[in-house]
């Protein structure tokens, strides 16, 4: 596995409604509107003042002298129902984007999703709430 570092500038998050795009090394605090059970308009803000609608993210990627690890994704869940979503990555070596599974996210919880790719950024999409 080898080293890959790239300077991005600051992304815009959301490049669509409810469908977010992260780097790795962004840690986003997103607001939620909860509507008859779907998650509504999603916003990121500063700061977790409403953490009952608050889906914390965090992209990492785990480095050892400058040797490529991993990546990691952290979500948490403030909802009372598993907060489900998609994901496509785009990794080095490959020109165009990848499905990759996801776990739901139990209520209350922080699910962790670990690759062995070296991922450039994440596109997360078709957030929903189920029982």
């Amino acid at each position: 596995m080898r080293y890959y570092q790239q300077e991005v500038k600051k992304s815009p998050y959301f490049v669509k409604e409810n469908t977010l795009q992260i780097y790795p090394g962004e840690h986003l605090f997103i607001e939620a509107e909860v509507k008859n059970g779907k998650l509504g308009s999603m916003k990121v803000v500063k700061k977790n003042v409403n953490p009952s609608k608050t889906i914390e993210i965090e992209f990492s990627q785990d480095v050892e002298n400058r040797k490529h690890k991993g990546m990691m994704l952290q979500v948490s869940n403030p909802f009372d129902k598993n907060l489900l979503y998609d994901a496509m990555m785009y990794t080095v070596g490959k020109s165009q984007w990848v499905e990759t599974s996801i776990l739901p996210v139990k209520p209350k919880l922080i699910g962790f999703e670990l690759w062995n790719d070296v991922i450039i950024t994440l596109v997360l999409h078709d957030w929903r709430l189920q029982n």
